[in-house]
């Protein structure tokens, strides 16, 4: 009875009603461009560290950033073929903010690749190999089998290809405006000085390229006068502009030659969110990411199944997780990966067992 008491709703496209009126806090929304304010051509054996400056008395919208450059082949006889995304040619990265340090990201190809490309969705994917460039095509995968997904293309000899990506930095991925005039920003990147580690080399692959017309592409917002007076008010009072934002931590560590290994993290820290474990063979690309123990013996590269997976737990002090028993199987490892991620990711459980694929621990 109090379930069907009510006034029957209107279907919404049959309601004609004007939505409330609300105030206008955006004057003026600009697309604008930042140049690097050092050198703006780099080539992995001489110049390899830009930087990039955003300021300015609006907002910026931290999701528009994009990172703009030109890659140009220059041996003149053998194509680019990239193992990944154009961004796996960046090593070093910093974000600072009035003499602060923000971000450190030692291996930012590595990181980008993982947490910026392996963990999107199949039609994520798809969006962003459309607007990065690289001849992003509708193929197999890096095998040649299974489900289609984005592959990146080459850049022929002598060639050159124009590149968008975003940046996975803390206050670039925190979902709020960048008040600029209070937190004026620097982007420092490096480039990577070893280029197998990112293209493939040997006699198919050229190693010798630059980097050069290097752009940040981002929108501006001229706000209201009477909200940019608030924000005065608020700074003038000793009130401050919460951002929360998610830093990453690297450590890298090699394995010794036994069934097993602790990895250990002496920083510390306020609040951790996740904790991923990834490994890599010696001398492996920035896109290689391997099952521990995926090859067991020179040749041999078996199907990782249950039986033979490996066994994971994280410590945080006298605290264990998963706790009482540690993550034992394939589909247990495959749930932690999901249950960390916003989406499905673009890899099955197959992928996850058996080629480049990543451990997850939660």
């Amino acid at each position: 009875m109090i379930a069907t008491s009510g006034e029957a709703p209107m279907l919404d496209s049959l309601d004609f009603s004007l939505p409330p009126s609300s105030t206008a806090v955006v004057d003026r929304r600009q697309h604008v461009r930042a140049y690097p304010t050092s050198a703006s051509t780099l080539t992995p054996t001489s110049t390899r560290t830009c930087r990039l400056r955003l300021g300015g008395d609006d907002f910026v919208d931290p999701s528009s950033i994009r990172l703009v450059y030109t890659i140009t082949e220059l041996g003149g006889t053998l194509p680019i073929i990239p193992l990944c995304g154009p961004w796996g040619c960046w090593s070093q990265l910093y974000l600072r903010s009035n003499g602060v340090e923000l971000d450190n990201i030692p291996q930012y190809g590595r990181f980008h690749q993982q947490f910026g490309w392996n963990h999107l969705t199949n039609e994520q994917q798809y969006g962003e190999a459309g607007i990065c460039g690289m001849a992003g095509s509708w193929g197999n995968g890096p095998t040649g089998v299974g489900a289609p997904a984005p592959t990146m293309g080459t850049i022929a000899a002598n060639g050159s290809y124009t590149v968008i990506h975003k940046i996975y930095t803390s206050l670039f991925s925190s979902g709020k405006m960048l008040p600029t005039r209070y937190a004026p920003m620097e982007l420092e990147l490096s480039l990577n000085s070893t280029p197998l580690d990112w293209v493939a080399g040997g006699a198919t692959s050229s190693v010798n390229y630059s980097i050069s017309n290097i752009q940040l592409l981002y929108d501006a917002y001229v706000l209201d006068e009477a909200l940019q007076e608030s924000f005065y008010k608020a700074l003038l009072s000793n009130r401050v502009l919460s951002i929360p934002t998610m830093t990453v931590y690297q450590v890298v560590q090699s394995i010794p030659s036994s069934t097993s290994f602790s990895f250990s993290s002496v920083r510390a820290f306020s609040r951790l969110s996740h904790v991923w474990l990834t490994f890599r063979n010696a001398g492996a690309k920035s896109n290689s990411f391997i099952c521990p123990t995926a090859t067991t013996a020179t040749g041999a590269t078996p199907l990782l199944t249950d039986v033979g997976c490996p066994t994971a737990r994280l410590s945080i002090g006298p605290h264990y997780w998963p706790d009482p028993q540690p993550v034992a199987s394939i589909p247990e490892l495959f749930y932690m990966l999901q249950k960390a991620l916003p989406g499905p990711p673009a890899i099955t459980r197959d992928q996850f067992q058996t080629g480049n694929c990543f451990t997850h621990l939660l």
